[in-house]
């Protein structure tokens, strides 16, 4: 029996705000590039290197990403890879997606300086005690 498995799983920051729009069927798809980091030793130096990857989403996933995913987010991705192409002048460039089938954002939503300035009060308080 032959098995196969096509699963990523990465942690990154988005390295622009989501691209959103809609198939002619109306379905919402979002685009959004993540970067991850990566270290490793070459002639003896330890070197860093950053990969970039092309999330995309689709359905209501898309929706939440549009309203709460800007430049610079932390992300927990899960999906899988699916490759295609496009032309350019005549010639295929190959393309390699990650569609998102689960995400975290890994952030503090989005909340005014007030709100967690109460939160950070209520928090040294609570330690205090």
């Amino acid at each position: 029996m032959s098995k196969t498995v096509n699963r990523v799983i990465l942690v990154g920051n988005t390295g622009n705000d989501p691209d959103v729009r809609e198939t002619a069927s109306g379905t919402p798809v979002a685009h959004v590039s993540l970067a991850t980091n990566r270290r490793f030793r070459r002639n003896g130096e330890e070197r860093r290197r950053t990969d970039w990857h092309r999330l995309t989403f689709w359905g209501r996933q898309a929706e939440t990403v549009s309203q709460y995913v800007k430049k610079g987010a932390s992300l927990y991705v899960e999906g899988h890879l699916e490759y295609g192409s496009f032309e350019r002048d005549g010639v295929a460039i190959p393309t390699v997606d990650v569609v998102a089938e689960d995400f975290v954002m890994l952030d503090r939503r989005s909340e005014s300086s007030s709100d967690r300035a109460a939160d950070d009060a209520a928090e040294l308080e609570a330690a205090a005690v």
